[in-house]
């Protein structure tokens, strides 16, 4: 009993360390990695009896410590069209509930508690590799499993898609152009790519993105496009008008414009007070859009929109609904998965690796949207729980720590407004 009791309480010194892993600081890695695999063995050490211990270890290794109800991942990948094999789609449920587990990209942490049953560490270490280096394993082709229910969700509610898309920085070298889907205030990934420069990337690759997310959307669905204004072409701009898509996208203050028979700049129209400039035509280009201002106390700068429809301030306004991508990327970077400092030099490995972190991300954004209580709550506390993906990340750790059942993917999604 005694053997039991101590086990027992390493193990939930362990699960602490992992849902507020700011207990991790001073901690020594070694210590902490030996913990962890003596947490890895609790169901075989108590030996309760032969076959409960057996069903035990069975569970654990799709639903306990690395892999937080990883075998509900599973099973729900392969109720999606997705193109993968079994092997493939379990490698990415693993791989997704490692990264929940671990809250991060390291490699080296996933292997700890990877949940296959593989002869040693390096055996891991090789699994993970050659998934990330699978070219069978095509982001797009998972993605068209996962969005058209989402937007057809939304669509049933009379809904306007709103897509975010944005440019961030993975790593060192490498940048990763994004088009994401509104919800709940916050952002889901819909489509990426990720090229090997230091600067914006170009309109082919935004217009090969787009194709790719129109192809996932269902007919008829209104569709509003968010971007900031490394975007504000005359080339995006047209795109979003041939396909019917209205859109909100920032300009610089240099754009020349041909308006009334003259030309002016969108900087010199800010300056004169306008708050808006109907039919503005793009120099030197056949593209003509209406275009509203707005420059509020204590901005610095006017906000010099394009969109499809007669300015307002209103609609101007939709366009700072762009910044649920802005924690999108923080979710995927320093409040969520560290993706900075994955150590991928290949851009198609790094593809991969975001669609891994796109699948937890999709896990804990939806067991977050769980609805709680009502109960007296400070305005700090109040704002705090607007973070799905914090509050569905504990959810799941919690879990696995207790092998809870966790609800349907997107089970919630009807209760969420974008």
């Amino acid at each position: 009993m005694f053997r039991v009791r101590r086990k027992a309480s390493w193990l939930m010194w362990t699960s602490w360390v992992q849902l507020y892993p700011e207990y991790r600081n001073g901690i020594n890695s070694q210590c902490l990695n030996r913990v962890i695999l003596i947490t890895r063995q609790v169901f075989r050490d108590l030996r309760i009896c032969d076959t409960l211990a057996e069903r035990l270890v069975s569970d654990a290794d799709h639903s306990w410590r690395g892999c937080p109800c990883g075998w509900g991942y599973f099973e729900d990948l392969c109720d999606r069209e997705t193109g993968l094999r079994k092997t493939q789609l379990e490698g990415l449920a693993d791989c997704a509930a490692s990264a929940l587990a671990t809250r991060c990209v390291n490699t080296a942490e996933w292997q700890t508690v990877l949940p296959r049953r593989v002869g040693d560490e390096k055996s891991k270490e090789r699994y993970i590799s050659r998934l990330l280096g699978n070219r069978l394993i095509d982001p797009f082709a998972v993605m068209q499993g996962f969005i058209p229910e989402i937007a057809e969700s939304l669509g049933d509610q009379g809904k306007t898609l709103v897509l975010m898309m944005d440019q961030s920085k993975i790593r060192d070298g490498f940048e990763c152009l994004m088009i994401s889907l509104r919800l709940g205030e916050r952002a889901l990934p819909v489509s990426w790519a990720v090229e090997a420069t230091q600067g914006p990337i170009g309109f082919s690759v935004q217009k090969k993105l787009l194709e790719q997310v129109k192809m996932l959307l269902p007919p008829g669905i209104n569709v509003l496009l968010a971007a900031d204004r490394f975007y504000g072409t005359a080339a995006l701009i047209g795109w979003c008008q041939r396909q019917g898509w209205d859109y909100r996208i920032r300009l610089k203050d240099n754009n020349i414009l041909h308006h009334e028979g003259g030309q002016i700049t969108t900087g010199e129209a800010a300056r004169a007070g306008l708050a808006q400039l109907l039919n503005a035509r793009f120099n030197e280009q056949e593209v003509t859009t209406h275009i509203g201002i707005l420059h509020e106390k204590g901005h610095p700068e006017p906000w010099i929109i394009a969109m499809g429809q007669s300015p307002s301030k209103a609609r101007v306004l939709d366009y700072g609904m762009r910044w649920g991508i802005e924690a999108l990327f923080s979710d995927f970077k320093s409040r969520g998965f560290n993706i900075t400092k994955a150590q991928l030099s290949q851009t198609d490995r790094i593809d991969r690796l975001i669609l891994i972190l796109t699948i937890a991300l999709y896990w804990a954004i939806s067991t977050g949207m769980k609805p709680e209580a009502k109960r007296n709550q400070t305005k700090k506390e109040a704002r705090s729980l607007i973070s799905f993906f914090k509050k569905g990340l504990r959810y799941l750790l919690n879990a696995a720590l207790t092998l809870a059942s966790i609800p349907k993917l997107w089970a919630y999604l009807k209760l969420v407004g974008w």
